[in-house]
């Protein structure tokens, strides 16, 4: 039985590095090569390349695994899409963790700085604003202008992906709309409206933002493109739309969500098991996210969801999109509503229909016991003479790449994906000993690693500022640390945890703080 998920996520600016994050971006070495045919060197009277501009940025994350280090800085390299108020709309995965963001026109090399004016890492949008004096910026917008946003695209359309040579001249690749799903862009649980068009790509040195137009308007932004089959996937006007929309009032809310997990309901024996009858269509709600909008308004595990807001819920979980055709239910929460939207949900238990009603959410990735991603930020820990703490969070399980099937990396993935039982012990993060550094007051726990934490000096832990606070309150001049698995419990000399503290600050392993609780 298929499985969808339709987890409420948040959009903060928050981080991971971008490969343990999954990031999707079109690597230059997935273009098409130079000569190739289909693509054309068009004439700006045909597409404006007025309306774009060349766009860098210099990053570097933090490990998740040695959270007070970071990792070598990177460069990226895209074009971004001029908007009215001298905004310039990129992926939010051009300026993850950016420590310096420039704009660039593409034939005079003109540059100027820029920041983040406002970011989705889900929906993998960014805004852009110049930090430079007024008059650079008045000279370096002169001669721009406003690319307005077309949402209209359908199955079918025709499309252009524009690029810039490395003289400034514009480079145009046809594409065509072959298909709209809905799938995650960056964040694996979050998954919004994408376009799937065909078509051939070149190589060029901007791969980490590129616009795709309709009639001169901007219709998507290039996510990813697919070299072997000629497919390219793109992040479509909607849901640049919506995101554009909520930003105009300047307090930025986010895309909402149900945060519900659903299951198709085609297998005939699964029906029977469920009690469908044959004319009864809808999706088995197989999990509900604790404190986001559907256990809000009263949604439970095992209704059957038969319709929301109108729209009639198939057995594969999908509706009829009145633009689109068949979609999943996801859309009608992210893409056509917004934070405190009125919804209704018509649900099947117990063999009665029932009307749920109440407003649409926005969880928070900090309010989730594994945060599904950490940006723009360093993971926080804590250090205390050689054991390393820290909150467990999907980077730091994404880190770990294919080898997560034995061991404490697979019981931490178990506890990522069924948190329940921790959140109803009133845990607000998993915190964990992750690594042990060989110091004289841990001597024989170097191997250990992996291990959820229960207590500290018998003060329960709920996250790493209340560890950090039973820490400060040793018995009878030890520490002792409650795990949840072998060997239990762990006893600490006081004094000789501090005089390790101070030797670790500034030592071998380049430790500047003992902490960083955000």
């Amino acid at each position: 039985m298929k499985r969808t998920f339709l987890t409420l996520l948040a959009t903060a600016t928050l981080t991971v590095t971008l490969s343990a994050q999954k990031a999707r971006a079109p690597k230059e070495d997935n273009l098409a090569p130079v000569d190739n045919p289909n693509v054309s060197r068009v004439p700006e009277s045909i597409i404006r390349s007025d309306s774009i501009v060349k766009v860098n940025a210099t990053s570097q994350s933090f490990s998740p695994h040695i959270p007070w280090q970071k990792q070598p800085p990177g460069a990226r390299r895209g074009l971004g899409v001029v908007l009215g108020g001298r905004r310039i709309l990129v992926t939010a995965q051009m300026v993850a963790d950016a420590t310096y963001i420039e704009l660039e026109l593409p034939e005079s090399g003109q540059k100027l700085p820029a920041k983040v004016l406002a970011v989705d890492y889900e929906a993998n949008v960014a805004l852009l604003i110049a930090s430079a004096l007024p008059v650079k910026t008045e000279e370096f917008f002169a001669t721009l202008k406003p690319m307005a946003v077309d949402a209209s695209a359908r199955i079918g359309d025709s499309l252009s992906i524009l690029q810039t040579g490395r003289v400034g001249d514009l480079i145009v690749s046809p594409m065509r709309v072959s298909k709209v799903m809905t799938q995650p862009y960056v964040v694996e649980t979050a998954a919004f409206l994408v376009y799937e068009a065909t078509g051939i790509i070149r190589s060029e040195a901007n791969s980490f933002t590129l616009p795709v137009v309709k009639g001169g308007k901007l219709a998507a932004l290039l996510l990813r493109y697919d070299n072997k089959n000629q497919v390219a996937t793109l992040l479509p006007a909607p849901i640049i739309a919506h995101f554009l929309k909520d930003v105009e009032d300047g307090k930025y809310e986010g895309f909402p969500s149900l945060g519900v997990e659903i299951q198709q309901t085609q297998d005939e024996q699964f029906r029977e098991y469920l009690g469908m009858k044959n004319d009864v269509k809808g999706a088995f709600i197989s999990g509900v996210a604790k404190d986001a909008s559907a256990e809000k308004i009263g949604v439970k595990e095992g209704d059957i969801v038969l319709s929301i807001n109108e729209f009639s819920v198939d057995s594969r979980g999908d509706y009829q999109d009145p633009q689109y055709g068949a979609l999943s239910i996801s859309h009608i929460v992210r893409g056509r509503s917004f934070v405190g939207d009125k919804v209704e949900m018509k649900v099947l238990r117990d063999g009665k229909e029932l009307m749920l009603k109440g407003e649409l959410l926005r969880k928070q990735p900090d309010s989730y016991l594994v945060p599904p991603y950490i940006f723009d930020r360093g993971p926080n820990y804590v250090m205390m003479g050689g054991l390393l703490f820290q909150e467990l969070s999907q980077p730091y399980l994404e880190a770990f790449g294919g080898d997560r099937q034995s061991g404490a990396v697979l019981r931490l993935s178990h506890i990522a994906d069924h948190p329940e039982e921790y959140e109803k012990q009133g845990r607000k993060k998993l915190v964990f000993l992750s690594a042990v550094l060989p110091t004289p007051s841990v001597q024989g726990y170097e191997r250990l690693g992996g291990q959820v934490v229960n207590t500290v000096n018998g003060q329960k832990i709920t996250d790493l500022a209340a560890l950090a606070d039973a820490f400060t309150k040793p018995v009878d001049g030890i520490h002792t640390v409650e795990l949840k698995e072998f060997p239990r419990f762990l006893h600490l000399d006081a004094i000789s945890v501090e005089r390790d503290n101070l030797k670790l600050i500034g030592g071998q392993y380049r430790l500047g703080s003992l902490k960083r609780i955000e």
